[in-house]
């Protein structure tokens, strides 16, 4: 059983690629929901309101609560919230399924659903996948028989909080089995029709909670650069091509061969979700940061910058100049590119599976 969480697209697209990954392994009884479902509306509401309201209109508050919350005691009053919300329906679904092996992307589901298995006294194992390249106090569950890490900086931040080394692996943040059996990138480029400019992809985040993406989209089609720019939009419809200037903007819209799109890109820009980056470094593609959600993607964005793949820029006015020197420097793209893919874990669902598996087996 696979439990995302519809806050952000990551939740969601990590459990995608391990369900591709169960599959591919010869694993077909598999049940995938989003654990947001199973919280009364009442409950779920306020809170996905909040976070919401936090991100696009009072980004500070949020930056604030992340590092307030991320301390070795935890605040009684998040501590209650874990292990509570919708812990009856996730009793029931527990009931009429009897997993074998439960895999949660938010941290929250796996307080419940230990809270749930041990009431309905069963015995299945209860594991945590981390979907940012550092971990919050909220990934620290102690009540998870095993979980998942991007990187060591991730498993140590998990250690310091004292939980048991046996029981975190690191494995990469699960992304699409694809990515691994993708051609050389020349061979993609032709076959997407792109010509010899550099190719950026926008990163917006799958939900469209960038909340820098029209300041960025047009500051990149002003630009007056040569280069190719694609976006992704579930609005976009069919297939469109605009030229602005030496600028071409390409919108596919919403697709099933994205790593194709990612392993033929120079370069993205725009925001640091955990899933991208773990994208765009399987494929040894730099990243240019702009004004990534406060906490858990500065911290992305910290990594990445200091690991040599990503430059983060903090104003606006400086977003143009870096891109011209990514662009114009060939040596330092092609450093940053190395760097990155020293980073990538491109197998890290199926990582992700065999160690599951053989836990099973065990």
């Amino acid at each position: 059983m696979l439990l995302s969480a519809s806050f952000g697209s990551g939740h969601s697209q990590a459990v995608k690629a391990l369900r591709e990954a169960l599959a591919e392994a010869g694993v077909e009884n598999c049940i995938e929901t989003d654990y947001l479902r199973f919280i009364p509306a009442w409950e779920r509401g306020p809170v996905t309101w909040t976070y919401a309201f936090w991100l696009r209109y009072w980004p500070g508050a949020y930056r604030w609560f992340y590092h307030w919350s991320n301390r070795p005691s935890e605040p009684k009053l998040i501590t209650e919230a874990f292990g509570r919300a919708g812990l009856e329906n996730i009793r029931r679904l527990l009931r009429e399924n009897d997993p074998s092996i439960i895999v949660a992307s938010y941290a929250t589901a796996i307080a419940v659903i230990s809270r749930a298995r041990a009431a309905e006294g069963l015995n299945f194992t209860n594991a945590l996948v981390v979907t940012d390249l550092r971990a919050h106090r909220h990934w620290a569950r102690p009540e998870a028989d095993m979980i998942f890490t991007a990187n060591e900086e991730a498993r140590a931040d998990l250690l310091r909080h004292g939980l048991d080394p046996q029981r975190v692996h690191v494995s990469g943040i699960p992304i699409m089995p694809a990515y691994t059996r993708l051609p050389p990138k020349e061979e993609l480029r032709d076959k997407l029709g792109f010509d010899e400019r550099p190719v950026l992809l926008l990163s917006s985040g799958g939900t469209g909670s960038y909340r820098s993406y029209n300041q960025v989209l047009n500051l990149l089609l002003q630009s007056n650069l040569p280069l190719q720019l694609v976006t992704f939009s579930r609005q976009d419809g069919e297939y469109r091509i605009e030229d602005h200037g030496p600028v071409r903007w390409i919108r596919p819209g919403y697709r099933d061969d994205y790593p194709e799109w990612m392993g033929a890109a120079d370069l993205v820009v725009g925001k640091a979700g955990g899933l991208t980056a773990s994208e765009a470094t399987a494929m040894g593609v730099p990243m240019l940061i702009y004004d990534p959600i406060p906490g858990q993607e500065e911290a992305n964005a910290e990594y990445l910058e200091r690991h040599g793949a990503a430059i983060w820029v903090h104003q606006l006015e400086d977003l143009r100049p870096a891109l011209e020197r990514m662009l114009r420097d060939e040596a330092l793209r092609r450093q940053m590119s190395a760097n990155a893919r020293a980073l990538g874990k491109p197998d890290s669902a199926r990582r992700v599976v065999e160690i599951l598996l053989a836990e099973a087996g065990r």
